[in-house]
């Protein structure tokens, strides 16, 4: 064939030239200044340009060596493309999904990533850095200087970071907690609510001033507004020019400040000097806006109280309310709120941006703690809780979309493989024709080089057409099998389009050169005609067992306590490639059972008097290299899906249940009331209550820990109404809880928590002595003048538990700098302890009757509780449909399953296909001798049946135990509660049905195409 071709003497060098001339062509027209496009069409051209010019760049070029390679073997190109075009599509649709894959996933990611973190935003308003300095004098004599003293120490500390471009605007204000005597005229009672004593200047207010909506702004000293909500309004006898007096609490009984004349407001020898002014009602004015931001927060968050109602009044005139009432000493806190520019936040760079605001904050803890007169400063930035949160879920997402991305891209990869070893060997009869008349390898390495180049760019144009409707249908997902989110758009971008692009190209290259080389190998015409009863060569040097030693291995070291600091990077450079690994080491060694099990299925059929069923399963054992390869695919295709289904109900369920431990019970309201019997008998006497249960909680700390911070945390309960409240899991402890609550029965007993416990070498029975940092504002009287002393404290260990609800996230553990410990008490402990009052958060714990909707009882029970945050267990779910979080988990499970019902019907259809074409001869000879259509049919699909059989029962084992894996993975950050396995059964039928089905008709349709033929048709085929 290569003397009968003729190429011109010269021509190889022409084309060199014109391909060459072109590209300095493009190259010097490219780099044309041109002017800015003014009509609609040149602006899409330009815009399409800037995409596509990197891309022509690197092309163009490389179509200038290429040709080098491609030219030898151009003569053969026409009439080997036209006979193999079959073969070569086959080998393109592995490819074609792989590129589909890895688009749709860099799109996803990039459209989640840029579209996500604003979401996360949307949802949590306080994106500012708060500065809080506790127990501060406030002089009374320094007026307004005080005020600009302490922003300028901010503005300083910003200054010297060179930050100060990331703050818009900065407002300050001081707050003293502070109690009113008020009678509510609709329910006829009298409360004692919780109203603070605000002093601010600047925009804020002047922004409270201008949303006066009943009086005017105060002029004179003790003059205040009221900042109410509506409701509070009216259930309170605040008016306009009503006289208020102040209370500071002085005990934990809050009352006894009303009989303490010296805990109250005195104006000379006179009480009730406070005079209001105005009233703001605070659910009917707009958002107070930001400098410079589109961000609007509203005022209660930006003052930080969730009473419903407070009291503000002009830092100099607030100044001297403060000195009236004795037992303050005129101490209030000061805090400075440093609102950030959050535009300027780069979601690709998050930990970046994080410890952006973490130097923020220590530079302004550093400056603050310099002046003498401040001594205890706290940070807070809920802009920082939220990045962190977001990023945990991002690696979380990250994890998920690694962990079922990799198998289905090695899945591909293999698909590819199998398909091209399908085709081999029409293709080694082809090439080695070739060979024998004289063609050279290099014009064949030529000819496949040029065939590899178009049927990848043919795989990479239909990869990105399918990858992007893909994309956008991951990015609407709410659920298995559900696409109803409309949070996430797709979003397409320059760099996301790049990325896939490359990476696309490298992956077809990559598979193209790999058969390219296979295809080269030197081959003999005797090497074809040969049965392979043997499995693949790999299994001779168990590879299988390898795979699972070193899996096992990885896993251990995964399991290492060493490594718990380094969680999220354990989890997905440890934990995830040892899951891989396991998985193709648990796959491979099952097909070590694919001959014992063909064996079996033909005994059983043989007694069953099946024999076509039973001939067709013997080629299994014929034909083990081939038929282990499908099964390689099938088994790990469906351990994906199976996985894919147990691991999103386990992990619901684990997020369920972790949503109970973060509040306790079906409804939780903070800050409530808790002397208000009047709103707790009307939420208790709603028909949609079980019950309620009033619960306390406080940190107390040791002062007298050095170095080492110890902080121990009560939760204060009344064990009958909170047995019928909260929740609680089966295996919380060793006891049931009822049995813990019956041996609290000492005043000073604790229930603790087991392994906090080990820590400090205590058992149940024995005494524990703390000391803990006591706080009564009398003691402000006494020498030597301080609200604080260190008093001594013997507990009692009554009992000990695993997981409790609101109270363990995670456990103690030594060599630490700080100690938590986590102890469960009765009410009567808190009437022997000195707590600062204002520390105490009261909760009202709620339970749902089963009959009725969490979300609509919370917002029920919202509108009769005048004061507190109500949160329900629903919204602190957030692995559910219709949610922008819930895309995290479901974006990765949904794509495994499409990707999973096409490779599965590809896989087979193939097989089939190539199984048929290669034994042509074979069925047209059992066609000959008598052997009917429908016996025919009956022969092939139950060999393709026996195979998925095989492959279903393994795969699902498989991916069941991969499960259990994949949800340690991923629970690896968060230890309470533990997680457990669930298999949705109903899910599981529905799927495997499905993939079943469509494996079939994969199968069906060459086997019905095949049984068609005419013998003449199929003899001359096969010869």
């Amino acid at each position: 064939m290569k003397n009968n071709s003729f190429i011109p003497k010269g021509s190889r060098l022409i084309a060199i030239r014109n391909v060459f001339i072109l590209t300095r062509t493009f190259f010097h027209e490219l780099l044309k200044k041109d002017q800015p496009p003014e009509k609609i069409q040149d602006r899409v051209f330009h815009i399409l340009l800037i995409i596509f010019s990197p891309i022509i760049f690197v092309t163009v070029p490389i179509i200038d060596i290429f040709l080098l390679i491609f030219l030898p073997g151009l003569h053969l190109f026409r009439p080997l493309f036209k006979a193999g075009w079959k073969y070569g599509l086959i080998s393109s649709i592995g490819v074609t999904l792989a590129v589909s894959i890895i688009t749709q996933y860099v799109f996803f990611i990039y459209s989640y990533q840029f579209q996500a973190f604003g979401l996360f935003l949307a949802e949590e308003p306080r994106t500012y850095i708060q500065v809080e300095v506790e127990d501060l004098y406030i002089d009374p004599t320094f007026g307004t200087n005080q005020y600009f003293d302490f922003l300028s120490v901010a503005n300083i500390a910003l200054y010297f970071g060179n930050l100060s471009h990331r703050i818009l605007q900065t407002d300050c204000y001081f707050q003293r907690p502070t109690f009113t005597q008020t009678w509510d005229p609709i329910n006829n009672i009298s409360y004692l609510p919780n109203m603070p004593l605000y002093g601010t200047l600047g925009k804020l207010a002047t922004s409270i001033s201008n949303n006066i909506a009943i009086g005017t702004a105060p002029e004179n000293d003790f003059e205040v507004i009221a900042l109410v909500t509506r409701d509070f309004y009216n259930h309170s006898s605040i008016r306009v020019n009503n006289n208020m007096t102040l209370y500071v609490p002085i005990s934990l009984n809050l009352e006894d400040s009303l009989y303490d004349d010296t805990a109250a407001t005195f104006n000379g020898t006179h009480k009730n000097i406070v005079n209001v002014t105005g009233i703001v009602f605070l659910d009917e004015i707009p958002n107070y806006d930001i400098t410079g931001s589109e961000i609007d927060i509203p005022l209660e968050y930006i003052l930080e109280f969730d009473s419903g109602a407070a009291i503000l009044a002009y830092w100099p005139s607030a100044n001297k309310i403060l000195q009236s009432i004795e037992y303050t000493q005129t101490r209030a806190t000061i805090v400075a709120d440093l609102f950030y520019n959050i535009d300027e936040i780069d979601s690709f760079n998050l930990q970046g941006e994080i410890d952006t605001l973490k130097f923020i904050g220590v530079n302004l803890k550093e400056m603050y703690l310099v002046r003498s007169d401040f001594q205890y400063v706290r940070i807070n930035s809920y802009l920082v809780n939220l990045m962190e949160q977001f990023r945990d879920e991002y690696n979380l997402y990250q994890t998920f979309m690694f962990a079922f991305l990799s198998p289905i891209i090695v899945l591909t990869i293999i698909l590819t493989v199998y398909a091209a070893n399908l085709v081999r060997k029409k293709r080694d009869r082809q090439l080695t024709i070739l060979t024998e008349r004289g063609t050279n390898r290099m014009e064949i390495g030529s000819y496949l080089a040029l065939e590899s180049l178009i049927t990848g760019g043919v795989s990479l144009m239909f990869g990105v057409i399918l990858g992007v409707p893909i994309a956008s249908v991951l990015t609407k997902s709410s659920g298995f099998l559900m696409f109803s989110n409309q949070l996430l758009p797709l979003r397409l971008d320059v760099a996301s389009v790049s990325i896939a692009l490359i990476g696309s190209v490298g992956a077809i290259v990559l598979i193209q050169l790999f058969n390219t080389i296979t295809l080269l190998k030197k081959r003999d015409v005797e090497d074809y005609g040969k049965v392979e009863k043997t499995l693949p060569v790999f299994y001779k040097y168990f590879l299988d067992i390898i795979l699972i030693v070193f899996a096992t291995t990885i896993w251990f070291v995964f399991k290492l306590p060493v490594l718990s600091a380094y969680q999220d990077l354990t989890a997905k450079y440890v934990g995830i490639p040892a899951l891989i690994v396991m998985l193709f080491g648990l796959i491979l060694f099952v097909q070590r059972l694919l001959p014992l099990f063909s064996k079996l299925l033909v005994k059983l059929t043989s007694k069953l008097r099946m024999d076509i069923t039973s001939l067709s399963i013997r080629e299994i054992h014929r034909y083990q290299k081939s038929f282990a390869r499908s099964s390689i695919i099938l088994c790990l295709s469906f351990s994906l899906v199976i996985s894919s289904i147990i691991v999103p109900y386990s992990y619901q369920d684990f997020n369920t249940q972790g949503a109970y431990y973060d509040l306790g019970a079906d409804i939780v309201i903070r800050n409530f009331p808790v002397d208000n019997e009047y709103v707790k008998s009307k939420i208790s006497n709603l028909t949609e209550v079980e019950s309620i249960s009033v619960v306390r909680f406080i940190n107390i700390n040791d002062p007298a820990a050095g170095d080492l911070a110890i902080t121990y945390s009560l939760l204060i309960v009344d064990p009958e109404t909170y047995l019928k409240t909260a929740f609680f899991r089966d295996d919380f402890g060793e006891e049931s809880v009822e049995t813990l609550f019956e041996n609290l029965d000492d005043t000073f007993g604790v229930l603790a928590q087991v392994d906090e416990l080990g820590v400090i070498e205590r058992k149940v029975g024995q005494d524990w002595l703390i000391t803990y940092a006591a706080y009564n504002d009398t003691w402000r009287t006494i020498p030597p003048y301080s609200a604080i002393r260190p008093l001594n404290l013997t507990l009692k260990i009554q009992g000990e538990y695993k997981y409790w609800p609101n109270l363990v996230r995670k456990i103690a553990i030594t060599n630490v700098r700080s100690l938590f410990y986590h102890l469960v008490v009765r009410e009567e402990f808190l009437d022997n302890i000195q707590v600062r009052p204002t520390n105490l958060i009261d909760y009202l714990y709620v339970k749902v009757n089963n009959s009725y909707n969490i979300e609509e009882v919370a917002e029920k029970i919202g509108f009769i509780s005048e004061e507190g945050t109500v949160n329900n267990v629903e919204n602190e779910i957030f692995v559910k449909p219709n949610s922008p979080r819930s895309s995290i988990l479901y974006s990765a499970i949904n794509s495994t399953l499409i990707m999973s019902f096409a490779i599965n019907s590809i896989i087979l259809a193939l097989f089939a296909s190539i199984q048929l074409i290669d034994r042509a001869k074979e069925i047209a000879t059992m066609k000959a001798i008598g052997i009917s259509t429908k016996q025919l049919m009956k022969y092939h699909l139950s060999i393709y049946i026996s195979l998925l059989v095989f492959s279903t029962i393994f795969g699902m084992l498989i991916g069941y135990l991969a499960s259990s894996m994949l949800m340690g993975v991923l629970t690896i950050t968060r230890n309470i509660p533990p997680y457990s396995i669930l298999f949705p059964v109903v899910q599981v039928v529905i799927v495997i049905a499905i993939l079943i089905t469509a494996t079939a008709m994969g199968a069906l349709i060459p086997t019905i195409s095949s049984t068609k033929q005419e013998i003449g048709t199929e003899l001359r085929h096969s010869a």
